[in-house]
């Protein structure tokens, strides 16, 4: 077993002892028995991807638990914004949106981390109502590697590879960590959950300067008025 993966299961073990929760209580949450939570936690099997994308909706930090590092908690002022269009508007603002926040990040940094790029198309594909393309195509895209390289550094066959990047197969806790461990993408962009263009607003918004936020507050706000119209 891979120590980084050691480092997992101490987290999640230390995890769900901070929210006083019983390995009982979380493998029903997970829809599993106690014993295969207890083998889970204990390494003898890998955590699978649906358990992952489970803790997500319930809540859980599945970033801190793979990559060791927290995510941003605080629901920002943008995305407090977002939340208020009505559905039927949401693609409209949303993508606007996606073009304010890579002009705020323009503004306020000198150049983009592989993760804020990461990001920035993950959210273009939702403003664009979904894409056929896979999240881990995008990623593959945006590091410049073809194939078999990428492959090969995920320790995977290129068979494989080739099911996870068309969505055939889905990544488990181990591999998810190895994606992190070559393209510094976090866990959770890999994992289709509902709302995840909320947890990448307020992740880039963080990376804004506060004049900045203001700018693009007010301009999303006059949007907001002119897409109710």
């Amino acid at each position: 077993m891979r120590s980084s993966y050691e480092d997992f299961l101490r987290r999640l073990n230390q995890y769900r002892q901070s929210l006083n929760m019983t390995q009982e209580e979380t493998s029903h949450a997970l829809g599993i028995t106690q014993s295969q939570f207890s083998k889970m936690e204990l390494g003898k099997t890998i955590m699978p991807y649906k358990s992952l994308k489970l803790l997500i909706g319930m809540g859980w930090d599945v970033d801190y638990l793979v990559t060791g590092k927290e995510s941003a908690r605080n629901i920002s002022g943008l995305r407090n914004v977002v939340m208020r269009v009505e559905e039927e508007n949401r693609i409209k603002l949303l993508d606007t949106v996606v073009w304010l926040l890579k002009q705020g990040l323009d503004k306020s940094a000198s150049d983009w981390d592989f993760e804020t790029k990461c990001e920035i198309e993950i959210l273009k594909m939702k403003a664009n109502g979904g894409s056929s393309d896979s999240v881990l195509y995008k990623i593959r895209k945006i590091s410049g590697m073809a194939q078999i390289p990428m492959a090969e550094k995920l320790g995977v066959n290129i068979k494989k590879y080739r099911m996870l990047e068309k969505n055939e197969v889905n990544p488990d806790a181990e591999l998810l960590f190895r994606i992190y461990e070559v393209t510094g993408c976090k866990p959770s962009l890999l994992i289709n959950y509902d709302n995840v263009e909320n947890v990448i607003i307020d992740d880039l918004w963080n990376q804004i300067a506060l004049p900045v936020q203001r700018q693009i507050l007010f301009l999303t706000e006059q949007l907001l008025w002119f897409v109710r119209m």
